[in-house]
């Protein structure tokens, strides 16, 4: 098995406080290496949606999938599959293994998929809380971040800190392993406040942003990072009866689509130039969004055991 981390010295430690390992204007020999075309890495999807629309299968379907849960809901899953992890420290530990073994070259994966962000940031909290000179068992359910590390938010802003090295690992693995990395997310009905369109509720991601819309928070992190954030839904359309007494909501036959680029009812996004909706059917959702992909940039993520249609 060619080891894709052979040639890039993750890991090995670097000159002096230099991060490149060398004077940039001794030895640097970055221009030697321009490469052309499209280079191969992995991609950094997250699946968001409401519950029990299917993000959790779709991400399972994806080529090779390890699947690590972090919430309940995941034993249907005909998948290999971590056990259940409980804490951020846990998550972190594994995703080091990973890169060991990926390193070695005896990753077996293609993709590493985690359900969920929510439950990762709820796990990011009470790591946050167990490292305040306050926290006792006692006091556990007092302790809240608006109040914990001194307050001024700075529970959140080291809780930031520690989302930036969980996907600063993720990178790592994408792109010197070439490890795909999905990360599923729940969201909530939110309210927007637009400057050039007004006010109107949108399905936005279940993750915490700051109030004052002036510093980021893990949602704005998360879909900064994301190659492709894409919002699974079966889109519904309100008819309604005599004197508009009586709504009725149905589908127009669509079925389940995923939304990729942004919408007022919806946050999605892609750095592939796709508009529109993605059909995702359950039986072969995963090759749809691939083909999309694979149709606009060249990149390859199908999942080659099961049959395209």
């Amino acid at each position: 098995m060619t080891n894709p981390f052979a040639a890039m010295g993750i890991g090995q430690q670097t000159q002096g406080n230099n991060p490149f390992g060398s004077s940039i204007g001794s030895d640097s020999n970055f221009l030697s290496n321009v490469s052309e075309g499209v280079s191969f890495m992995g991609q950094r999807i997250v699946v968001s949606g409401v519950e029990k629309i299917g993000k959790t299968t779709l991400a399972c379907n994806a080529p090779k999938t390890l699947l690590v849960p972090l919430e309940i809901g995941y034993a249907a899953m005909n998948v290999a599959k971590t056990p259940m992890l409980n804490t951020f420290e846990e998550v972190m530990a594994l995703v080091r293994e990973v890169k060991s073994a990926a390193q070695a070259g005896t990753f077996r994966f293609a993709t590493l998929a985690f359900d969920s962000a929510s439950a990762l940031e709820r796990m990011i909290h009470d790591s946050v809380l167990r490292r305040d000179p306050k926290f006792s068992q006692k006091n556990a359910t007092a302790l809240t971040m608006e109040a914990a590390l001194g307050g001024y938010g700075k529970a959140y802003q080291f809780a930031n800190e520690l989302f930036a090295d969980f996907l600063r690992e993720c990178d790592e693995l994408a792109l010197y392993g070439g490890i795909n990395i999905i990360i599923t997310c729940h969201v909530f009905a939110a309210k927007v406040i637009d400057p050039a369109h007004g006010e109107y509720d949108t399905w936005d991601l279940l993750l915490h942003s700051p109030k004052n819309q002036k510093n980021y928070g893990k949602r704005e992190m998360i879909t900064q990072w994301a190659d492709m954030v894409g919002f699974l839904h079966e889109p519904l359309f309100i008819t309604k009866g005599e004197g508009e007494a009586l709504a009725k909501a149905n589908s127009m036959n669509q079925g389940r689509v995923m939304g990729v680029d942004r919408r007022p009812s919806y946050v999605a996004g892609n750095r592939y130039g796709i508009s529109g909706v993605i059909p995702v059917p359950s039986d072969n959702g995963w090759n749809r969004i691939a083909d999309a992909i694979y149709k606009s940039r060249g990149i390859d993520i199908y999942n080659r055991d099961v049959p395209f249609v």
